[in-house]
């Protein structure tokens, strides 16, 4: 396999002499079958294929609705389109931490369809195919990432992971001694459960944790989102937010020993997909900018909401701040 394809300032277009806020995910390429995304109701649909997405872009793009100096680190092969590309600079991050292998083919999903919960179609019947061949999966994986200079005094890292024990963890962890915020969105098997023990053994280090609902419940063995949360805040986090879709998300928070439960304002659902990872950047950057566990939930929902009225990843653009905040306004008189 190849080594890290080093980027210079000019090509990436870096404006950041240090960021802040790192954002850790994976590239994803996906066809999405758009129409019978939402709520399970079938309409006339088309497939969109070739989509740029993946945790980690849109993740980015919930931070850096909020936030300049947004980092982030992710992987790749060097098989971008021109179009995928442009999806990709269009987020308004530095990307010097994005590492290109020109061996290994990006991670492609084949026909993304969601349940009547707006969750992954995994079982018996679901469209849902990985393309790529595992073992290339495994491979990019497994790549080194060296983080720039810029990256290691950042002030907020949010990792989107399955696993408990990579570099970008131990990164997190050691920037946390020195009073970084550690938030992480757990990728836990819910169906199986095999990295649960694993990740869960981490949420005591952890700031910020943000799961979907089926790991929240199903660890906590309820469907009460009082009892979920509630059971989550035994793990030892700041702030504990459940994603739960169209319903919202339920927020905790330790400095106040308080829950509250954030809803979405009307839309129309285009595609859910990244909305679950929209919102953790969102609340991410929500929490390091105001340590408000109900005004970060706000965040959240605001990226979300800008992620699921588009197919894939809109552009970043400064104006849409202005309406992001009269938006964050109206849902906080919701709350």
């Amino acid at each position: 396999m190849g080594l890290p394809v080093s980027f210079t300032t000019q090509q990436l277009n870096i404006n950041f002499p240090m960021i802040d806020h790192i954002i850790y995910g994976k590239i994803i390429i996906d066809d999405i079958r758009v129409g019978s995304n939402s709520l399970g109701r079938e309409t006339e649909c088309g497939i969109q294929r070739g989509i740029l997405g993946g945790g980690g872009p849109q993740a980015a793009f919930g931070a850096r609705l909020w936030q300049e100096n947004v980092g982030l680190v992710t992987r790749s092969g060097s098989d971008l389109s021109s179009e995928q590309l442009h999806t990709l600079k269009a987020l308004e991050v530095d990307l010097a931490g994005w590492h290109r292998f020109p061996a290994i083919p990006t991670p492609y999903n084949k026909l993304v369809q969601y349940d009547e919960n707006e969750y992954l179609q995994t079982g018996d019947g679901a469209l849902l195919t990985r393309v790529v061949d595992p073992n290339a999966w495994d491979a990019l994986l497994s790549q080194p990432i060296v983080l720039p200079d810029a990256y290691r005094q950042a002030r907020t890292v949010h990792l989107i992971t399955e696993f408990f024990a990579e570099p970008m963890v131990e990164f997190a962890l050691d920037r946390r001694t020195s009073g970084a915020i550690f938030s992480l969105e757990p990728l836990i098997d819910y169906q199986r459960w095999k990295n649960r023990e694993a990740l869960l053994r981490l949420l005591p280090q952890v700031d910020i944790v943000t799961p979907d609902w089926p790991t929240a419940s199903g660890i906590a063995g309820s469907t009460d989102p009082q009892k979920v949360l509630a059971h989550w805040a035994t793990f030892g986090p700041q702030l504990v937010a459940v994603r739960h879709g169209e319903r919202g998300s339920y927020v905790w928070s330790r400095a106040e020993d308080r829950m509250w439960h954030v809803p979405v304002l009307p839309l129309d659902v285009v595609d859910p997909t990244g909305a679950g990872n929209g919102y953790g950047g969102g609340l991410s950057a929500g929490w390091s900018a105001h340590q408000d566990a109900r005004l970060a939930a706000c965040y959240g929902t605001i990226s979300a909401r800008y992620l699921v009225e588009v197919v894939g990843i809109p552009p970043t653009v400064e104006a849409r701040r202005a309406e992001a905040l009269s938006l964050v306004d109206e849902l906080m008189g919701c709350v």
